[in-house]
């Protein structure tokens, strides 16, 4: 979902003159609690703790908002905290699961698609809450791609990466060079 709003701020910001090397003077705090939730998040989507998944997806949901809520003096993170913190409202009132609505892509519910349907999502129905915050909008990110469902949540952590990548490459510091605290000095590569 990140891949190609992370490569296109990529892009972007390079072209603005900005440098990747910049993007390691970024000062992330509490940098161990977005491991810890990543790790919690990869055992919930494997479906690897049976009736513990929805609270895994819970408590590492829980975890990346005082990650990204630590860390909104970074570029873009305040729409990447505001998707996360929608997703969480939304999987939190659903038993810990997101809701995806399978039908906007033309998919048939058949009992196969059904068990791809375990760890973190759920199969959306008239007893979903938040029904408008779940995977419910059909994109196709590139070209080659088959079409994806996306929340209003993600939409927000995507422009938020975008956001972040592109100023974390520095376009907004000026002439390239220039002295500022935590910048790479002149002459680096990257």
């Amino acid at each position: 979902m990140l891949l190609m709003p992370g490569l296109l701020g990529l892009l972007v910001g390079k072209v603005r003159g900005g440098r990747i090397g910049y993007l390691a003077t970024l000062s992330f705090r509490r940098l161990p609690m977005l491991y810890l939730a990543l790790g919690l998040q990869f055992l919930a989507n494997g479906g690897m703790m049976g009736k513990w998944n929805p609270c895994l997806m819970i408590v590492s949901y829980l975890l990346l908002i005082i990650f990204l809520a630590s860390n909104l003096h970074l570029p873009g993170m305040y729409p990447i905290f505001l998707g996360v913190f929608l997703n969480a409202l939304t999987i939190a009132a659903n038993g810990g699961q997101m809701p995806v609505a399978l039908e906007f892509l033309g998919v048939p519910l058949e009992p196969e698609m059904l068990d791809a349907l375990k760890g973190k999502h759920t199969l959306l129905t008239a007893a979903t809450r938040f029904p408008l915050l779940a995977d419910i909008i059909p994109l196709k990110l590139v070209p080659i791609s088959s079409y994806r469902l996306y929340s209003i949540g993600d939409i927000f952590q995507m422009m938020g990466i975008f956001l972040l990548l592109m100023g974390g490459m520095g376009c907004s510091r000026g002439e390239p060079g220039e002295k500022e605290a935590g910048t790479p000095p002149k002459g680096t590569l990257l």
